[in-house]
């Protein structure tokens, strides 16, 4: 379940409420993110349309030149209507994939909405139409997604995930994963689509993502190192390390 950069099943935006403790809100003037440059290699890229909604999520191999996955949205009265996941290798069955593949639809979603403009209900298809399940998605009182069930076409109850959050509006805890955070803003909050990484929703940045063994230890712990814009407190640079591999060098561009 790890970080920004390995991307895994295209899953369950933006939420912010006031606390006891200071949280910076997304403003009409913040950046959005453009590109995240890894080692000095383009690794994701987020393109818009004039309304400034997000319409392609890229993400690269690393030479920084071939493109391994997109994330595709399409919105309709100003709601985000299709997702469409495509991708170089489908998923699972290649542990080492290489450049030099088309990309091809992997699965698609479908989305409903309530009065409020929230997704509601998400239907998902492997490729274009073969219906496989679909989600129902409930909110706090603070408008922060709360729980997500799963179900069979036929309506079987397949799973229930529960979404824990901090005093700040951080998503602390989903299925098996934990994330700690700073107290700067993100720049993926902005986001306003059903995120590649559950914490994109979250109102500050990343520092620590790990999971937890059977004596409630951290485990498998994924640690990252922020240069913030001294003006807006945005990341601009950060360093991802993670035991018994050399450290990554990210960049953040904004547009």
């Amino acid at each position: 379940m790890k970080n920004f950069w390995i991307v895994f099943v295209v899953s369950l935006g933006l939420f912010q409420c006031k606390s006891g403790q200071d949280v910076l809100p997304s403003t009409a003037n913040d950046p959005f993110i453009s590109e995240i440059r890894t080692d000095g290699k383009l690794e994701m890229a987020f393109l818009y349309n004039a309304q400034n909604q997000v319409v392609e999520i890229q993400k690269y191999f690393d030479d920084g030149a071939s493109l391994w996955e997109s994330t595709r949205y399409f919105w309709k009265n100003d709601r985000l209507d299709r997702s469409e996941f495509w991708s170089s290798h489908p998923l699972f069955l290649s542990s080492s994939p290489k450049p030099g593949k088309p990309l091809t639809l992997q699965n698609t979603q479908t989305y409903e909405h309530d009065q409020q403009g929230r997704i509601v209900k998400q239907l998902n298809y492997l490729g274009a139409n073969d219906y496989r399940s679909y989600v129902v998605i409930k909110y706090d009182n603070l408008g922060r997604k709360a729980e997500t069930k799963s179900y069979t076409p036929e309506g079987r109850d397949i799973n229930t995930n529960v979404l824990i959050y901090n005093n700040r509006n951080n998503l602390t805890q989903w299925i098996g994963s934990y994330w700690e955070y700073d107290d700067k803003p993100s720049p993926f909050r902005r986001l306003n689509v059903p995120h590649q990484n559950q914490s994109w929703a979250s109102v500050n940045n990343v520092t620590s993502n790990f999971g937890q063994d059977t004596n409630g230890n951290k485990s498998n712990v994924w640690n990252y190192e922020y240069t913030y814009n001294p003006e807006n407190g945005f990341p601009t640079a950060m360093k991802t390390i993670v035991p018994n591999w050399p450290s990554r060098q990210s960049v953040f561009v904004y547009r």
